[in-house]
């Protein structure tokens, strides 16, 4: 297991690296990018290796430790091995099938730029090179692939809506029609609840390397629980008349 040692740095010089994470955007909820995301898992890791940075001894003072969640392509493909020795538990990555060279983590980075997920933060002269300094474009990003489920359930209350009065006369498109505006206005609930819940913890996530976006995941799996979502559905079996 390879630790994530401190490194030291002058932050006269790197300032940005640090102050770029304060004025990101809470939260993104992301709809068109996840095909080029999900296209191969190293681009998943990046984006982990981001969000939970390195730490860093702040020269002349020993004593304290500082998150740098941006991160160049060297720092990135070592974050890369340090989770693959530790087997780390990223869902969907097997690490005994994955394999990237560096020459390759570039490239995925480059993909993961042109949709807007990472944007360039700094490049700072070191030695005799440029280094470019990756991040995130907001802490967390949310993949919004439940959006076509969210249309499927859109199209599902507008069916409904044209059938009943067919079914029976007591029934009407616009109840149906109701319920669907309960539907997105608890919907919207939910967002921002995930953003009140995230905002306890922005303090402690700005000193640790804990991953705002596995944060924000643990707040969503609670968040499934809504007793408004089932107190909706209940309401819309009764008034159908369903025996479910």
């Amino acid at each position: 297991m390879v630790d994530n040692i401190p490194v030291k740095f002058d932050p006269r010089d790197r300032q940005i690296l640090y102050t770029f994470w304060e004025s990101l955007p809470r939260i993104q909820f992301v709809k068109d990018a996840e095909k080029i995301y999900y296209a191969h898992t190293a681009r998943q890791v990046i984006l982990k290796a981001l969000g939970e940075g390195i730490k860093e001894e702040i020269e002349e003072e020993s004593d304290k430790i500082s998150i740098r969640r941006a991160l160049n392509a060297q720092e990135i493909y070592h974050r890369i091995g340090v989770y693959k020795e530790e087997k780390r538990d990223i869902q969907g990555i097997n690490w005994n099938e994955f394999d990237i060279s560096l020459h390759n983590l570039y490239f995925h980075i480059q993909k993961l730029e042109e949709v807007g997920l990472i944007q360039t933060v700094a490049i700072l002269r070191e030695g005799r090179h440029n280094v470019s300094y990756y991040g995130r474009t907001a802490q967390v990003l949310i993949f919004r692939i439940d959006y076509e489920e969210y249309e499927k359930i859109e199209n599902a209350f507008s069916a409904m809506a044209r059938l009943v009065p067919h079914v029976d006369s007591k029934l009407k498109s616009e109840r149906i029609q109701d319920f669907y505006k309960r539907y997105v206005q608890i919907g919207q609930s939910h967002s921002k609840k995930l953003f009140e819940s995230l905002a306890k913890f922005e303090k402690a996530l700005q000193e640790t390397d804990v991953d705002p976006g596995d944060i924000a995941n643990f707040i969503e799996l609670l968040l499934t629980i809504n007793p408004e979502f089932v107190k909706l559905l209940n309401e819309l079996i009764e008034y159908l008349e369903l025996q479910l």
